[in-house]
């Protein structure tokens, strides 16, 4: 008896030269019950190019391998949302529509349950083989007139009522319950104690109860389609188990140590293949300025985040996008023609003090503020110290004097020996408690509204020895306390100091951007947390791991590159960072960039072509070409509606573009994807107001050319305007409008 499994092949060099290893005998449950002759799918990522037979385990080097025969190769690789769930050879079962489409933890290979009439495997036609899925009304079973042979139908009750009645299959002459599929359904409900009909499903899929976006999209799709021609054709097999046979959205929770997670609760970390960035992330490790370009819609600011995330991955970290960007490491910013040098790096900037009055500050831009949170993390790396948790490239640097230089050296002595910074300000009681306008009333200096609201927990502090030089660097670890303990400088915060130069005073004037201190006891210095912090010593010469930070510049062609970097356009190189430093022209400050900043920029080449970009700027990056990948749209929605191959057409309207204009004008793959493309009316709006918009403007609304794309069908003869065309379906389940765009991609591309 034959038995075929799906095989997931997370390494690269092992899916390619055909094996699979384990380093320890211990997790050979990982192969299940694979046994010699067994045939095997095996998948790197979401496709599935070949047809293996497992051969033997072997014993290498202290590890075992799996070892495979390649039996057959597919002429375009096989996708599980299309070819693979949808087979009507296949049972729909657990295994089939979420071990083989998720991360199951201990198990690699996934054996499929075959159907009664299933032929040999090597003899499976996956093109010609596939099943529709469908949900339709109970009162409109008898005119479905084109399902086919294997065809399973969902059967609801009744649009008002939304419940699911029966899973059929059609055998050529009538439909008969399929067992396998509604007996998953019946364990999924636990035979009603867990049924929801759509409606229910639709409620608690808002933002409000169980916040499930797609889920919400499907269902809403699903009675739409219902409503307006009584059933709904789901596409991709998968989809329809996650939103319709599960049921109610089930919320992951981390198991606690020994506690096996239920089959069907995936946690979302550990579905996330990452092994198509590696070559990116090991290209970002060599040249830490990369630019993804490419045609709109070919998801090039996807492509970096995917690519940070791997990076992250061989860095040990593991850390998501989210989690970088939450962490404060990462930048996102688009160019455009107005951006600027000031925007960019530093620069003069507007601002307003609270009685009105407008003066300019030296701000810095967005890649000097993540440069300074670079060197910020890793001075705190370095230190250890837990005073400076709350430090960021954003802290302050304040001005504090600990009484009177020279006159009050007791308050000093008693002020640095408790921790504390202070100011005498009146009132002579708490201020805790007080609005800052009534702050404003008794103090009118502004110092004690700034030791108690603007001061935060993080900020440095620099304890004033004369005009040019400090003493004492502290941290600030604690909010607003008033202390009554026979020092009359009662208004304090708690620091921990980190710096200590009372033998050798700093001298801060050039750090200050060449400005003396005044005698005033608190105000903010001009100087950076980054600045501040190199004045102290690391406490030891190990050096410690500082994580990376990542700038993402989108539609980086856009901006003017020589006035947007200016002289940082040299620094940037690898063996520049933290060699070469420069002058920066606003604050006057020796500028150089850390060496864990890595700069990833995209460009849709349709607006400019990479010959056409700064010689200076192409110097200095890695240029990786994100294509447009019709594969991609097979592996999520094989067709839309039932009948029109989303990727089909993308491939048969980029050769005409390509013979038309060139190849930097294609069409992206995202135009087909993403969670809104469900139904044909999805697809219909996608068509319509996105792709023949674009089309028309590559063209400059020359609808003769745009003829040629599209075919005559989408034009008006009479009018030369674009043609709507219907949605309803005829005897066949086509509308006028899919039959116009499968005519696009003809009958080179019909199975």
């Amino acid at each position: 008896m034959q038995k075929l499994f799906i095989g997931k092949f997370t390494v690269k060099t092992q899916y390619e030269n055909n094996y699979y290893k384990i380093d320890d005998k211990k997790d050979m449950g990982v192969f299940s019950t694979l046994s010699e002759g067994d045939y095997v799918l095996p998948s790197h990522g979401t496709f599935v190019g070949k047809l293996l037979k497992f051969k033997d385990f072997e014993e290498k080097q202290g590890s075992i391998h799996a070892t495979f025969d390649v039996v057959k190769t597919y002429p375009k690789d096989l996708t599980y949302a299309g070819n693979i769930t949808n087979c009507k050879y296949f049972i729909p079962d657990m295994n089939l529509w979420n071990k083989t489409v998720k991360s199951t933890k201990g198990l690699g290979f996934f054996e499929i349950s075959l159907e009664e009439n299933c032929p040999e495997i090597p003899d499976i036609d996956f093109e010609n083989s596939q099943r529709k899925f469908i949900i339709v009304l109970e009162e409109a079973m008898n005119s479905l007139t084109f399902v086919k042979p294997q065809d399973i139908c969902i059967i609801i009750s009744s649009l008002k009522e939304g419940r699911i009645k029966d899973i059929l299959e059609y055998n050529g002459k009538s439909f008969e319950r399929h067992e396998a599929t509604w007996t998953l359904y019946q364990d999924k409900i636990e035979h009603g104690k867990s049924e929801y009909t759509l409606h229910e499903l639709l409620d608690y899929a808002k933002p409000s109860k169980d916040n499930s976006p797609k889920k919400y999209k499907y269902i809403l799709s699903l009675i739409g389609a219902l409503e307006s021609e009584k059933y709904f054709i789901a596409d991709n097999a998968v989809a329809l188990y996650d939103n319709v046979i599960v049921g109610r959205k089930k919320t992951y929770v981390k198991p606690k140590t020994g506690v096996k997670t239920p089959a069907d609760v995936v946690d979302p970390d550990e579905s996330n293949d990452l092994s198509e960035y590696e070559t990116y992330a090991k290209l970002l490790e060599l040249n830490p300025n990369i630019i993804l370009y490419g045609p709109p819609g070919t998801g090039k600011t996807y492509g970096a985040m995917k690519i940070i995330e791997a990076f992250e991955e061989k860095l040990g970290y593991k850390s998501s996008f989210h989690q970088v960007k939450d962490e404060g490491r990462l930048r996102f910013i688009t160019f455009h023609q107005a951006f600027s040098y000031e925007e960019f790096v530093e620069g003069l900037r507007p601002v307003t003090d609270e009685a009105g009055n407008i003066r300019y500050d030296i701000k810095p831009g967005v890649l000097k503020r993540l440069a300074e949170d670079c060197r910020v993390e890793e001075k705190k790396q370095s230190f250890q110290k837990e005073a400076l948790a709350h430090t960021t490239g954003e802290s302050k640097v304040w001005k504090v004097s600990l009484g009177r230089k020279n006159i009050e050296e007791d308050v000093y002595d008693r002020l640095r020996d408790l921790n504390q910074i202070a100011i005498g300000s009146a009132p002579t009681e708490s201020i805790e408690e007080w609005t800052d306008e009534v702050i404003d009333g008794a103090d009118p200096s502004g110092m004690l509204k700034t030791l108690r609201s603007k001061m935060q927990i993080g900020d440095l502090v620099f304890i004033f020895n004369s005009l040019r030089t400090i003493r004492l660097i502290g941290v600030v670890v604690s909010d607003y306390l008033y202390v009554d303990d026979g020092i009359k400088y009662r208004h304090r915060r708690k620091v921990e100091w980190i710096g200590n130069f009372e033998k050798n005073p700093v001298d801060i004037y050039n750090l200050n951007q060449e400005k003396q201190m005044t005698l005033s006891s608190l105000y903010e210095l001009k100087i950076s947390a980054a600045d501040a912090l190199k004045l102290i010593e690391d406490e030891d010469d190990v050096e410690t791991p500082v994580k990376p930070y990542y700038l993402i510049i989108d539609e980086i062609n856009r901006g003017n590159i020589a006035k947007i970097f200016g002289e940082l356009i040299t620094l940037i190189e690898k063996d520049k960072r933290e060699v070469l430093s420069c002058h920066l022209p606003y604050s006057s400050q020796e500028f150089t960039l850390p060496k864990n900043l890595y700069i990833i920029g995209t460009m849709n080449t349709s607006d400019r072509s990479i010959a056409l970009l700064d010689t200076a700027l192409r110097r200095r990056f890695a240029f990786v070409e994100v294509n447009p990948d019709p594969k991609l749209i097979e592996s999520v929605s094989p067709t839309v509606g039932g009948n029109v191959s989303p990727s089909k057409l993308l491939t048969a309207l980029n050769q005409r573009i390509v013979e038309k204009i060139d190849r930097d004008h294609r069409i992206g793959h995202s135009y087909f994807m993403g969670e809104d493309l469900i139904t044909k009316e999805d697809l219909h709006y996608v068509w319509y107001y996105k792709i023949m918009p674009l089309l028309m403007e590559y063209f400059y609304n020359d609808i003769s050319q745009v003829e040629d794309i599209v075919g005559s069908k989408f034009i008006n003869k009479k009018t030369g305007e674009i043609a709507l065309l219907s949605l309803a379906p005829n005897n066949n389940g086509i509308s006028e409008f899919e039959s116009a765009l499968m005519d696009i991609y003809g009958k080179e591309f019909q199975g």
